[in-house]
């Protein structure tokens, strides 16, 4: 299995996740946790894989299979790369503009200590970009 920068600096013989994790347990979530535990399995034969033989030269091989995450760098970038294509058919030829919502930085952690807050915020910022074009 071939490694990637991100894999080995989250887990080469410094064990930096094993440590960030083990200090700072109380603050993670346990999706950020499952993620990273999801990406450090992946590509991992170990953990399941398909087998391909050619029926013509009878050349084996070992297909492993794939954790699928958000964090994961082998599987997020085709995910996006597939989005981005569907959105490139879908979406009408037209020109576009990007409007970035930022959350100030003296209020980022009540949004960090009540995530929940982050849904109620975008339905604002859509209602508020959803005004500007009415205009």
């Amino acid at each position: 299995m071939k490694e990637n920068i991100l894999r080995e600096i989250f887990f080469d013989k410094h064990k930096h996740w094993e440590t960030f994790s083990e200090k700072h347990k109380e603050r993670l979530r346990a999706i950020v946790i499952k993620e990273v535990e999801k990406f450090h399995r992946c590509g991992d034969p170990k953990n399941g894989f398909k087998l391909l033989v050619c029926e013509g030269c009878h050349d084996v091989r070992i297909v492993p299979y794939r954790c699928k995450g958000r964090f994961c760098t082998t599987c997020s970038s085709g995910e996006t790369e597939e989005w981005s294509r569907m959105i490139v058919e879908e979406v009408v030829q037209v020109n576009h503009r990007h409007v970035i919502f930022t959350i100030d930085e003296g209020l980022r952690v009540i949004f960090q200590m009540h995530r929940e807050l982050l849904k109620d915020l975008m339905d604002e910022s859509v209602k508020i970009v959803q005004d500007w074009f009415k205009k």
